[in-house]
């Protein structure tokens, strides 16, 4: 069998070309290993000096402590003022042997302030009511209320209501003569209604309601305060209510606000429906 020359080994096309050099660079290529770079604190952390402190310093520690410290701190300021002095090699040596505790007091001196913070934040957090600002609404005097009643109200103030029909009274025969007395007494001892009567009333807040409504057409009388309880009737009516009127008929009412010295006189007029008509 005929040997194959060199030329006939190596790869022919422009793929395999790539390929083999792709597999050549990647058994040269150093193995890259991932590196983390140091945080600014622990920089700082290895930067820092222990230094063993001659004074009560807050938010550092007491006198006596040891702590780590920035060594141009150290160097420009708390040395000078002797507020810390240097820790020798062989006593920081000795002090980690002995586990001794050399770090910061950040609470030192401040425990007090702190718990007012705290005491602060929590009023802060805790819900507050919203303020409500109250309103003020200047008042009208009696004397220019019952002004404004006079003039806005007319002098006759018309309701309108359904009248009662009345049932014609017809002869009634029983069955027997006890049956004739029973029906009769019945009858008899039904209330006989006015001829004027209405469904329903007029009561002293319908009255109230549509005096509120006239007012409301200006400004000041809108202000006026007005309530059922100032308003009564006058003229007698069915069962001396003062407060209500269940029958047709024109009556008489006094419209007098809390303080006022005289009350307004008006006629209230009761008409039935078919009226209107």
């Amino acid at each position: 069998m005929a040997s194959l020359s060199r030329s006939a080994l190596l790869p022919q096309c422009s793929s395999c070309i790539r390929r083999v050099a792709r597999q050549s660079l990647d058994g040269r290529a150093p193995v890259q290993q991932q590196t983390r770079s140091i945080s600014k604190a622990a920089k700082e952390a290895e930067r820092n000096i222990v230094v063993k402190l001659l004074k009560d310093v807050p938010r550092y520690g007491r006198a006596g402590s040891y702590i780590p410290l920035n060594p141009a701190t150290m160097r420009n300021r708390w040395f000078p003022a002797r507020v810390a002095d240097y820790v020798p090699f062989k006593q920081l040596k000795l002090l980690k042997s002995q586990e001794v505790d050399m770090q910061r007091d950040v609470t030192f001196g401040v425990r007090v302030n702190l718990e007012e913070v705290e005491e602060d934040s929590e009023d802060f957090l805790a819900a507050r009511k919203p303020y409500v600002r109250p309103i003020e609404i200047e008042t009208l005097s009696p004397e220019r209320s019952m002004e404004l009643l006079d003039t806005f109200v007319s002098p006759t103030i018309d309701f309108s209501r359904q009248r009662i029909e009345q049932e014609e009274s017809k002869p009634r025969y029983g069955v027997s003569g006890a049956a004739d007395i029973l029906t009769a007494a019945a009858m008899g001892s039904k209330p006989k209604l006015s001829a004027n009567a209405i469904y329903g009333s007029v009561s002293t807040a319908d009255v109230a309601a549509t005096l509120k409504a006239a007012l409301a057409h200006n400004d000041e009388a809108a202000r006026v305060i007005l309530n059922e309880s100032d308003i009564r009737f006058v003229t007698d009516t069915e069962g001396g209510d003062a407060q209500r009127v269940k029958e047709l008929g024109v009556f008489k009412i006094e419209i007098q606000v809390p303080g006022a010295a005289q009350p307004l006189v008006r006629t209230v007029r009761v008409k039935a429906k078919d009226m209107d008509a």
